[in-house]
């Protein structure tokens, strides 16, 4: 009886520990472990593109499944800059001219025929408003991102909006070296 006892008691608080390891509605935790699960979204934004060299306003237009991403910017015009798509581990972008180009890093990539620094494989987690293991975070009173640094990037978060109960980030500033650029989301679609 005693062992029954004893084993019961065990299970029972076993329960009891794993139920309070579950994130309260509402909360960062809960609200980080939904964003981590958001595997299927596309946005589209306006992005303003800062450089020692240049500067500019573009519209983004970023559709994300799972690890897969495709994402397209135009000018003013509506012209093609580039569209840029990752499929398993290839990345290739699209140029103005239609021209087609290869390689395994996105960031070298767009870099490599741009000139622009951009943070792409980054960038899917931190436009969510999720920050990689290794970030450096600082949160608002209502505990989500407020500035990010890693990997030589510091983002600053300036607005978020309410989609299907996750706070998505609407408005940020991203700055690295001689790079600035600024995102504002104009809308959200989750899948």
């Amino acid at each position: 009886m005693r062992i029954i006892l004893v084993v019961f008691t065990l299970l029972w608080l076993s329960g009891c520990a794993y139920k309070a390891e579950k994130a309260p509605a509402g909360s960062w935790l809960a609200q980080k472990n939904a964003l981590a699960q958001l595997q299927q979204w596309q946005l589209s934004a306006r992005l303003g593109i800062i450089t020692s060299d240049e500067r500019g306003s573009l519209s983004l237009f970023w559709r994300q499944n799972r690890n897969d991403y495709r994402m397209n910017l135009t000018n003013v015009v509506g012209k093609r800059v580039f569209d840029l798509s990752r499929q398993g581990r290839s990345v290739q972008l699209t140029d103005s001219d239609g021209q087609q180009h290869q390689a395994a890093d996105a960031r070298e990539l767009v870099q490599r025929l741009t000139g622009w620094d951009l943070p792409v494989e980054q960038l899917s987690y931190w436009i969510k408003g999720l920050p990689g293991a290794t970030d450096q975070v600082t949160y608002d009173e209502h505990g989500r991102p407020s500035t990010i640094k890693a990997h030589g990037w510091e983002l600053r978060y300036l607005g978020y909006t309410q989609i299907e109960g996750l706070w998505l980030p609407s408005r940020l500033d991203l700055s690295h070296q001689d790079t600035k650029l600024r995102l504002a989301i104009n809308q959200w679609e989750l899948n």
